[in-house]
């Protein structure tokens, strides 16, 4: 019979734990990520690890939340996590991981990011059968590129005027300096290296709204304690575009199951017409085929850029669930909210063409 406890932390059982993410495909499913992210940004006293034991006190599935006010639950994650979901062995794993977690009493549960196979009918018909009401809404959609066995293929693989580009960009930048790609993997300049991509970050309009990652002391622990985490399990990929010696792009990623995974990119905005960005795409992807991998994850929302590479996309979705007393906020969340968008969306379209400029003047 499989008994399931939640620990304040995994101890002995992290490597039994990466292994189940392992086969999940996803970094931000790791000891590694989750335990830094708690430390950032998680609320209650302590992360809740939910582990499902087989008889014999193997592993069999486990899930990372954490406490929120008035008894409520929520994954372990938020915007900067790419995804979030329940590790299982296999679907009866699953089934009874999502009802341990269902389980555990909480009037309202918030799960952010969820990886589509984890919020399959198994989820639904245990947040039913548990006196839940939920309310679910997909997205983001992540461009996913499927990588072929060579470079060449790939550029054969893109429009041509796209393939014309990444051509022209790379011999622009040649021209105008000495270019060159370093992927920092770990090693005794790691530190620096993660600073000047953090540098390189909070230099463009990030830096000036306020939202760069050296802007929040709790975002760059994360970004510093992971680059360290993932460096000494050999996932960490580090790509810094450099132009004459001065880091003009760069790309904070990992390797993980096959799989690029770019958490961050940035470049420096006064060498735009060089398109650095560009290039730096294609250079990871060329390096990416290269080593052997069978796909690029580019995570957040589909932007034109990232559709010039791929149309597939790898989706995830959110959930809110409520029991009887959180009925206010399920009733919120499916109805009133909705209405209040409707009506403010249809307020917008009303507005004369002209309203935003008359506003400014």
């Amino acid at each position: 019979m499989p008994l399931t406890r939640t620990y304040d932390a995994l101890g002995v059982l992290a490597p039994a734990w990466d292994e189940l993410a392992l086969s999940a495909g996803s970094p931000f499913l790791t000891h590694e990520w989750l335990g830094r992210w708690w430390h950032a940004f998680g609320t209650g006293e302590h992360p809740i690890w939910v582990v499902c034991h087989d008889d014999d006190g193997s592993m069999r599935a486990g899930a990372c939340l954490q406490r929120t006010r008035g008894n409520g639950l929520a994954s372990a994650a938020d915007e900067l996590s790419g995804d979030w979901g329940v590790l299982a062995r296999d679907a009866h794993a699953r089934r009874d991981m999502w009802k341990s977690i269902l389980g555990l009493g909480a009037s309202r549960i918030h799960l952010d990011r969820v990886l589509e196979p984890a919020s399959a009918d198994t989820l639904g018909d245990a947040l039913e059968s548990s006196g839940y009401r939920a309310v679910r809404r997909a997205g983001p959609y992540s461009p996913w590129l499927a990588l072929p066995g060579s470079w060449e293929e790939m550029l054969a693989g893109v429009s041509r005027k796209f393939r014309s580009e990444i051509r022209q960009r790379r011999r622009a930048l040649e021209r105008a300096g000495r270019a060159n790609l370093r992927t920092s993997c770990g090693g005794p300049d790691l530190e620096r290296d993660v600073q000047r991509f953090l540098r390189l970050e909070a230099s463009g309009w990030k830096g000036r709204a306020g939202t760069s990652i050296l802007g929040n002391a709790d975002a760059e622990g994360l970004y510093l304690g992971f680059a360290r985490d993932a460096a000494g399990k050999g996932w960490l990929r580090l790509d810094l575009l450099e132009l004459d010696g001065e880091v003009i792009a760069a790309s904070y990623g990992c390797a993980f199951a096959g799989v690029a995974t770019m958490l961050k990119t940035c470049f420096d905005e006064s060498h735009r017409r060089l398109a650095p960005g560009t290039v730096l795409a294609a250079e990871v992807v060329r390096r990416s085929i290269e080593e052997g991998l069978r796909a690029c994850d580019f995570l957040g929302e589909r932007e034109p850029y990232k559709e010039r590479w791929t149309s597939e996309v790898r989706p995830r979705e959110q959930i809110w669930a409520y029991r009887t007393e959180a009925l206010p906020g399920y009733l919120y969340r499916s109805r009133l909210r909705p209405a209040l968008k409707g009506a403010r969306d249809l307020a917008r379209a009303r507005l004369p063409h002209n309203g935003a400029q008359a506003v400014r003047t």
